[in-house]
């Protein structure tokens, strides 16, 4: 179970998180669920910076999942039945927001070491307290973008196990005896509303920290970093194989014109040829004469050709010298005035337009700037109310995808990178309400991303499939 950061707190937060990962009903379950917790798997991603990763510690147990779990069952004298959950992951965090102070970002291993301890010590406390000797391994992980502690609880329970064997002859039964089992919902409890008590009771211990709990029962699901990396290897390997076909497709238009330049070129030479030989049976002196005048007259065309195109030579050079001096005097203008920033930035978002309009002919482009304006009037009004934004907002930025998507040329907004149609818009707002309209713009989608689905992620894992998991 891999940790998505999400920084955008908004007016509420920071956040502390805490997440329930998989059952894991044998040993393989478990090791290959484990796989990334120890960093012992070839699809860990290249949201690991390895070169951060001998910073992970190691709080609580081996640092080795399976072996862990094994001490803990063989020290109550255990072995797991078959559809016994032997072990369950937790992961628990904070926003980055939280770790960043005093001059750190809170991101990337950069993290405040007070508020890094001081959190450390009372989630490991809390843990403590919840699970007791079930708490097997707890990994801190700091090669991530933000640090996050992954934990692994066992779930031996002690009950008492009624006497067995017949009724003796006086009339008593065989007496009761203490013994261990596995028992999940025992120990992690049953049902989301258990799961959800548990987050509660962290938001508690986490409140003199300043951390508050997230939204009860968000629609919003965590996707796995295995399958989040495997459906991008699926969309690079399908853009692969549409950039051959295109690359063939044109190898063969290209020999298929050649081929007809050929035929071309050599139907012109049998017509000249025939032509020719016909004027030369008929009036032999008379073509002479007149091909000698057409030579010379060639020959006078040509020496004139030459000599305008020795001209038109000359004035591309001259006007080549006078635009290499207006850009040297437009550079070092920009340099003295300080505006090569600002001039980089207005060439930047004036090619995210053009990418964006794609080549549309006017009266499509205009449509689409006519509903850009009409969101940067809404911006214009409305930017610094939430409530209001989110409501005005919803539809039209899922207009403004999706048909931006169109313009580019995809179908939908699902097979597009969402990245150059939300820069585009970004830019068109920027180019026409300036950096503080930019801004309402920003917020104004930051606002979006806490109430809706992401509109950039397109791979949300279904509710139904959560609840499949949990049961």
């Amino acid at each position: 179970m891999a940790i998505a950061a999400n920084d955008n707190d908004g007016d509420r937060g920071p956040f502390c998180i805490l997440r329930h990962g998989r059952k894991s009903h044998t040993w393989g379950e478990l090791r290959q669920a484990a796989q990334h917790t120890m960093r012992d798997a070839p699809w860990l991603g290249a949201n690991i910076d390895p070169d951060r990763s001998p910073l992970n510690e190691v709080l609580v147990g081996s640092g080795d999942v399976v072996k862990d779990v094994r001490t803990r069952l063989a020290a109550v004298g255990l072995e797991p039945k078959p559809g016994q959950v032997v072990a369950r992951e937790l992961l628990l965090t904070a926003s980055s927001t939280y770790f960043a102070d005093n001059g750190h970002s809170g991101r990337d291993g950069d993290c405040d070491p007070d508020r890094l301890a001081t959190w450390r010590s009372v989630t490991l406390d809390f843990l403590r307290a919840e699970f007791g000797d079930n708490l097997v391994t707890v990994v801190i992980h700091h090669d991530e973008s933000v640090c996050h502690a992954h934990v692994w609880c066992a779930t031996a329970v002690e009950v008492q196990k009624k006497g067995r064997g017949r009724p003796r002859k006086d009339g008593t039964k065989a007496a009761t005896a203490t013994g261990w089992t596995l028992n999940h919902d025992k120990i992690m409890g049953s049902g989301k509303e258990a799961f959800a008590a548990r987050q509660d009771r962290y938001a508690v211990v986490m409140e003199p920290l300043g951390l508050i709990r997230g939204q009860r029962h968000s629609r919003a699901h965590h996707q796995p970093i295995r399958e989040f990396y495997a459906r991008i290897k699926e969309h690079e390997a399908a853009a692969v194989e549409r950039q051959v076909e295109a690359h063939h497709a044109r190898n063969i238009a290209l020999m298929e014109e050649a081929k007809m330049k050929a035929l071309r070129h050599a139907a012109e030479m049998a017509a000249l040829t025939a032509k020719t030989a016909e004027q030369e049976a008929v009036v032999s002196h008379a073509k002479a004469q007149a091909a000698e005048a057409a030579a010379q007259e060639v020959r006078v065309r040509g020496e004139e050709a030459v000599q305008k195109h020795l001209v038109i030579l000359a004035d591309l050079e001259a006007q080549r010298d006078i635009v290499t001096a207006q850009k040297k005097d437009l550079g070092t203008f920009l340099e003295r005035r300080g505006l090569r920033q600002e001039f980089e930035s207005w060439q930047c978002d004036t090619r995210a337009v053009e990418a964006l309009r794609n080549g549309k002919g006017d009266e499509e482009w205009a449509k689409y700037e006519r509903q850009l304006a009409e969101y940067a009037d809404e911006l214009q009004e409305f930017g610094g109310w939430q409530a209001a934004m989110v409501t005005r907002a919803r539809k039209r930025m899922l207009y403004l995808m999706e048909v931006g998507a169109k313009l580019l040329g995809h179908a939908s907004i699902l097979v597009n990178p969402s990245r150059l149609v939300s820069e585009g818009i970004g830019a068109w707002i920027r180019l026409h309400g300036g950096v503080p309209l930019h801004q309402r713009h920003r917020q104004a989608v930051r606002w979006l991303r806490d109430t809706l689905l992401t509109i950039q992620d397109v791979a949300m894992t279904e509710p139904e499939r959560e609840r499949g998991r949990e049961r």
